[in-house]
């Protein structure tokens, strides 16, 4: 596989400690659908797109993601008892929150983009985390959001949670 287009590095987090931005984002967005986050479980992420390593890049001082307009940015990611909360933010992107039911979510580990993409394995890159399918899209097809995670422990218990929240809401215990 190809490095990585980003450095992540995940933690736990309670929803006070959420960076300033994304906690104000989340919360509103949580007042606005009537869910309260006083025990949700959250993680957040700080990627940063590090210099391009490629000659090219080097010499335009272009970063490992040209496409992306931060050179670094948050991803929080909030483990509700009925929904999954996702924010970004960043200094160009701004700051975003939405949210979707679990019975609604399709939880896929990696990058559906780079699961599209048509090369082979050994090109794409390596940025592991979670495709979270089922927000309202365009054209009558599901959005999607990816929740970079990168390597790690607490990256690690977040996708097993997440996946396992997701589980058990479409499939309750008798």
């Amino acid at each position: 596989m190809s490095a990585p287009l980003y450095r992540s590095q995940t933690q736990t987090s309670s929803i006070a400690e959420l960076p300033t931005d994304l906690r104000n984002a989340l919360t509103t967005h949580a007042d606005t659908k009537k869910l309260q986050l006083v025990n949700a479980r959250a993680w957040v992420t700080h990627r940063e797109n590090p210099a391009s390593e490629s000659m090219f890049g080097k010499l335009f001082g272009r970063r490992a993601n040209s496409a992306d307009p931060d050179a670094a940015h948050d991803m929080v990611l909030v483990l509700h008892a009925t929904h999954l909360l996702v924010g970004t933010s960043g200094p160009v992107r701004g700051t975003k929150a939405m949210s979707l039911p679990l019975l609604a979510s399709t939880i896929t580990r990696g990058s559906l983009v780079a699961g599209r993409l048509q090369r082979t394995a050994s090109e794409m890159p390596s940025d592991d985390g979670l495709t979270i399918s089922g927000f309202p899209g365009e054209h009558g097809q599901p959005g999607t959001y990816f929740m970079g995670l990168g390597a790690g422990a607490a990256a690690e218990a977040c996708v097993q949670a997440v996946m396992a929240a997701v589980e058990a809401a479409k499939n309750p215990a008798p």
